[in-house]
């Protein structure tokens, strides 16, 4: 018997403890705050000056996506990781070419529902076969993305990249005596913005001029794409800012913040 009542009290104390544990865990859940922005993009580009020697590459031509989620405890800054991946070709001398990211630390500043500014760093791989060196790159990448108009929305980034393992590309970018390679995009989506099941959503198509600079020849062309981005639910944040002021909301709330 004296077994018998050991046994109910620790499997009690178990499940007491296991509560405890999903309770901690879904009060960080409904805590946490976040977004997302997802890119599917094509870009050219020509070059429009040449290094001393002759320009490497004559056009590039890469398809790819980025995907930059952002997540914290507070609205306004939060952690920001990414990655982005592309392949394509070249012309002139020919061949494939590749362009892939991965942006492990970084933070983001949001403000409004999706809009934010955010900068990453991490590591990188790109080069082109029998043109361009492979190249390791250490990037710092800026990025800002906003709503104009009800339809209109600011895509921006520039990077700024510093290259290992292959030295012809070092110094590669003349606008930048700070760094080996620079990159840059500006341009508008055209589409809707919308509340989907609660999150503030937006999607559309989007055109940019994008420039980059690397083997010390500069870049000129265009980017298009679609994008869909995200924001945390408007009804959770509401309730988060009650209760942290000290006025909670009942849990079957629907209150949308104005």
């Amino acid at each position: 018997m004296r077994a018998i009542v050991v046994a109910i009290g620790l499997v009690l104390t178990s499940r007491v403890a296991e509560a405890k544990r999903c309770s901690l865990f879904c009060e960080l859940g409904r805590a946490l705050q976040g977004g997302a922005s997802i890119h599917y993009e094509a870009t050219a580009l020509t070059h429009v000056d040449d290094a001393p020697h002759g320009a490497v590459v004559d056009d590039l031509v890469l398809v790819g996506a980025r995907v930059h989620p952002f997540l914290g405890l507070s609205d306004e800054i939060q952690y920001h990781f990414g990655f982005d991946v592309a392949w394509g070709a070249t012309t002139g001398r020919g061949g494939f070419a590749y362009d892939m990211t991965l942006y492990p630390l970084g933070v983001a500043v949001r403000f409004g529902g999706t809009a934010f500014v955010t900068l990453g760093t991490g590591i990188g791989v790109m080069g082109a076969t029998r043109s361009l060196d492979d190249a390791v790159l250490l990037p710092l990448e800026a990025t800002v993305e906003a709503d104009l108009t009800n339809r209109l929305r600011l895509l921006a980034r520039a990077r700024a990249s510093y290259e290992a393992g292959a030295p012809a590309r070092h110094d590669g970018a003349p606008s930048a005596p700070f760094a080996d390679e620079l990159e840059g995009m500006v341009g508008l989506r055209v589409g809707h913005h919308y509340m989907d099941h609660g999150f503030p959503s937006g999607n559309g198509y989007f055109l940019g001029v994008s420039y980059r600079e690397f083997e010390r020849t500069s870049y000129l062309g265009l980017t298009f794409g679609y994008e869909v981005d995200i924001g945390s639910p408007e009804a959770q944040r509401q309730k988060i800012h009650r209760k942290r002021a000290g006025h909670p909301l009942p849990e079957d709330s629907n209150l949308i913040a104005p």
